[in-house]
């Protein structure tokens, strides 16, 4: 397909790339073990119809307590009034970022690549249907004071397409967070995010998605990284009944370096489904992927994670892990940890477990006076730690840690449990 550069060409052409993909099924490899059949039988044929009512905010939900500017969406609506951003950032829509694009493709944030891997009709939905793209751009060596805050409210169906540019330099940290109306309506929430990074930029990002349990989450994370820049990557699945999240990220010039870390909790009947793929274009680019999930009741884990070292990547350093943790008879884990390497000279290593909580250790604890109930929340806090301790926002990591145990009935909660760091 041709590139595009006006608003009315690129909405044709996701139209057109979804009228050929359609939705995605069980056939495909990619989507092998996640059903979204359900999603148009639940939402009807018309699943793909936004949302046109759009409800007031209510910061019910949303990290009350943390220093930050702010982006709002309702509905995949931006809201200006309840927004708050500062000096050094600009907001701009789409039509003004495919402008910017005309004269400097470096500038081309939104970018419907029909082949890129994982490309999918959701996408595709996204990009046609999203009512604006809007792109938080981080000038030149700024460095954000305090994190930006980009608050989600899903409310029946919606698209969004968001953004985030940095400049040769700069350096922030985006924490997206998923939240659900107080209604519980049926429905779906659709997004897209991208982010490009200069050379010596540096993004650690944190994706909380934590919304009702009648909601459908199709999510996707596109990075483009250049010379000496930084990006990491806390993901965080909690919420909705059915969620698949895409993280792809290119490595596209020398010592560029990316760390995704994600922590996953089901309960009850949860389909999380995650996907991740790390481009190593350049030589002498490190890579980190740490994931770990908890499941419990009838839920069920997907993971899938790929690296490709590419032709000339020479040095590159790449290492992968998924730990799982089976908390019920009933709950399923499906791990697939891949490497594809095309050069020589690299460092490259993956791993996948799968386990329940050990008897041995829990025999350990309460032998010495520790209650049961205790000792199975410290088990799971040490499992989940290796996520957490990454995390350096202390506001953000202790609502992830009460929020992700609560959901699990093995916990009365994790106060007094885990400690500053």
């Amino acid at each position: 397909m041709p590139e595009a550069y006006s608003i009315e060409q690129l909405r044709a052409q996701a139209f057109s790339l979804f009228e050929r993909l359609g939705l995605p099924g069980r056939k495909l490899e990619d989507w092998k073990y996640t059903d979204v059949s359900r999603l148009a039988s639940t939402l009807g044929e018309t699943w793909w119809q936004a949302t046109s009512e759009q409800p007031a905010f209510s910061a019910e939900g949303s990290i009350e307590d943390l220093d930050a500017y702010r982006m709002v969406f309702v509905s995949g609506v931006f809201v200006p009034a309840q927004s708050k951003l500062p000096d050094g950032v600009d907001v701009l829509p789409l039509a003004d970022l495919l402008k910017r694009a005309q004269s400097d493709d470096s500038k081309a944030l939104f970018k419907l690549d029909t082949d890129a891997p994982l490309m999918n009709g959701f996408v595709a939905v996204a990009v046609a249907l999203a009512q604006d793209g809007l792109c938080a751009c981080i000038a030149d060596g700024v460095i954000l004071d305090k994190p930006l805050y980009m608050i989600h409210v899903g409310h029946g169906r919606s698209h969004v397409l968001s953004g985030v540019m940095l400049g040769t330099g700069a350096e922030a940290t985006l924490i997206e967070h998923f939240i659900g109306s107080t209604d519980e309506v049926a429905g779906l929430s659709n997004t897209v995010t991208y982010a490009r990074l200069a050379a010596n930029a540096s993004l650690t990002h944190y994706r909380l998605q934590q919304e009702h349990a009648q909601q459908y989450h199709m999510g996707r994370v596109e990075v483009k990284q250049s010379r000496d820049s930084r990006y990491v990557l806390h993901a965080v699945e909690l919420g909705s009944s059915l969620s698949r999240l895409d993280v792809l990220v290119k490595l596209a010039e020398e010592n560029a370096s990316c760390e995704l870390n994600g922590l996953f909790v089901a309960s009850g009947r949860q389909h999380i489904d995650h996907h991740t793929r790390v481009d190593h274009i350049a030589p002498r680019c490190v890579s980190r992927e740490n994931y770990r999930t908890l499941l419990d009741g009838r839920s069920h884990g997907v993971f899938n994670g790929k690296v490709v070292v590419h032709k000339g990547a020479v040095k590159t350093d790449s290492s992968q892990s998924n730990a799982n943790l089976l908390l019920s008879k009933k709950s399923e884990i499906d791990t697939k940890p891949e490497l594809e390497i095309y050069n020589d000279d690299v460092k490259c290593a993956h791993g996948a477990t799968i386990g329940q909580l050990d008897q041995a250790q829990l025999y350990y604890l309460t032998s010495r006076g520790v209650p049961e109930a205790i000792a199975k929340e410290l088990l799971l806090v040490a499992f989940a730690d290796s996520v957490l301790v990454g995390m350096k926002d202390k506001t953000v990591r202790r609502f992830i840690e009460r929020a992700a145990f609560a959901k699990l009935p093995h916990t009365s909660g994790i106060e007094g449990l885990t400690h500053e760091r």
